[in-house]
């Protein structure tokens, strides 16, 4: 990846927040917890899991920078979502700590050399993840989850008849 790649899929992670917010901001308050079928995650647990995401990349990525070669924990995201009650944790710090999270991660990437970026993590299915693997890897995840989180919202309009 060159630099110039680099330096733009930087700049669309860092903007991930407010794509976030902006997405979340848009759904009326009836229809966050509303789930489009069994198994099926609702708005508020689309951004919770995002959260909780982040907060296993943030490490991730410090693991790449701090302690390159180490072999990551990998988590099982559904188990994750099953013993987390979204509903009884405000959305809003959902947004908080995917925001900060984002931002401190956003800031300490911009002032790495050249080398931190050739660094990488074992993931035990994945394989070796490089800093840019890992960089277009969270990037693309949030992209996923907006539009599932927007196809949740289209159920709810459906079912709701707005």
């Amino acid at each position: 990846m060159t630099p110039d790649t680099r330096a733009e899929l930087l700049l669309s992670y860092a903007r991930g927040p407010s794509l976030l917010k902006d997405a979340v901001a848009v759904c009326p308050e009836e229809a966050l917890d509303f789930k489009p079928g069994p198994g099926k995650w609702s708005v508020r647990d689309i951004a919770w899991h995002l959260a909780e995401s982040e907060l296993h990349g943030y490490c991730r990525a410090r693991f790449i920078v701090a302690e390159p070669g180490v072999t990551i924990l990998p988590f099982d995201q559904d188990r994750w979502a099953d013993t987390l009650d979204p509903v009884a944790h405000p959305l809003e710090e959902a947004l908080d700590l995917f925001r900060l999270l984002r931002e401190l991660m956003a800031r300490q990437l911009r002032g790495l050399s050249e080398e931190s970026w050739r660094k990488s993590i074992q993931h035990p299915q994945r394989g070796e993840i490089t800093l840019e693997r890992w960089l277009e890897s969270y990037d693309g995840h949030l992209k996923v989850h907006l539009a599932q989180l927007q196809r949740t919202l289209d159920a709810w309009r459906n079912a709701a008849g707005v």
